[in-house]
């Protein structure tokens, strides 16, 4: 399978790079450093569960249409969206599936909008990465996940070849019968994840150690599991327990990328992630006091980085 992996960050990166390993024709769409790394030593990925390996995937800085692929990962950060798709749109054939592997919400609206609903698929990724130097990352934790599937919940011939192209490169690909469902649970883990890790200025692991920001922690989680249910999502009931179990066995594996992009001065991704919340707690009359102070403080940051 031809593969463009769109945003080469510590997330596309790792994914990609696995796909390369395994086999697939893989094209990573990066620029500066990054890049010329990549091409130069190629792309070296440190796995807790692959070991450390090194690819040399095709790099692409801006796509002519000369290569079309079969598949799309869309890994770009929520705020890149528009500049992102306009980049990519040259590589989107006729056969071309599109994958949002974005955090939070909205980025699938966007994609249906510009290149068609049946061409996009939405999905959650789940996997701790980071990028550690122009062509290197590395992948802690448990082995990467990533769930997706058809808004219709049908598992189509597409979502099919994709799933078992994924598990060959020893991603669990799992096709959701409820993709709403599933990015509502993950939107559950990564506000509280993300949120409370730029908040407090701190690791996830400290939060949970600390009684008072583990208490937020939930309280933040307990918020947009009741505005996903008032949404009309069919959360699970244990949806935030599981996660704070969760949270509790990888506490010291877990990585947030809002917080990596806090630290580095870079904008943040609070719109489709605490900022969602709040705006669809207003939106079905839930109130949501927690998240609307972590997006009004984060606001801040965000907006210096946008100057």
């Amino acid at each position: 399978m031809k593969i463009l992996v769109m945003g080469a960050g510590a997330i596309g990166s790792c994914y990609g790079g696995l796909l390369a390993k395994s086999g697939e024709e893989v094209a990573l769409v990066a620029r500066g450093a990054n890049a010329e790394a990549i091409r130069g030593q190629g792309l070296t990925v440190d796995s807790a569960t692959e070991g450390p390996f090194t690819v040399h995937p095709r790099v692409i800085e801006k796509p002519d249409g000369s290569w079309l692929p079969d598949l799309v990962l869309f890994c770009v950060k929520g705020y890149d969206n528009e500049a992102a798709m306009e980049l990519m749109a040259p590589a989107i054939g006729p056969s071309t599936s599109i994958l949002t592997l974005q955090n939070g919400l909205g980025s699938g609206d966007q994609l249906a909008e510009r290149f068609g609903r049946a061409k996009t698929l939405l999905g959650a990724a789940y996997i701790e990465a980071e990028r550690k130097s122009p062509g290197k990352v590395a992948h802690y934790g448990s082995q990467p996940r990533i769930v997706f599937g058809e808004e219709s919940g049908a598992t189509s011939e597409r979502t099919s070849i994709i799933r078992q192209t994924l598990q060959e490169a020893g991603i669990d690909a799992q096709v959701s019968d409820d993709i709403y469902r599933d990015l509502w649970s993950k939107l559950v883990f990564i506000c509280s994840l993300s949120g409370m890790c730029c908040i407090t200025r701190s690791s996830f692991a400290e939060v949970l150690d600390n009684p008072e920001t583990s208490a937020l922690a939930l309280r933040v989680m307990q918020e947009v599991y009741v505005v996903g249910r008032a949404s009309g999502v069919d959360l699970p009931g244990d949806v935030v327990q599981a996660h704070m179990k969760h949270f509790r066995r990888e506490r010291e594996e877990l990585v947030s990328s809002m917080y990596m992009d806090l630290l580095a001065g870079n904008r943040l991704e609070l719109s489709v992630i605490n900022g969602a919340v709040s705006v669809a707690g207003r939106r079905v009359g839930v109130p949501t006091p927690i998240n609307d102070f972590i997006t009004s403080c984060l606001s801040l940051a965000d907006k210096r980085a946008s100057v």
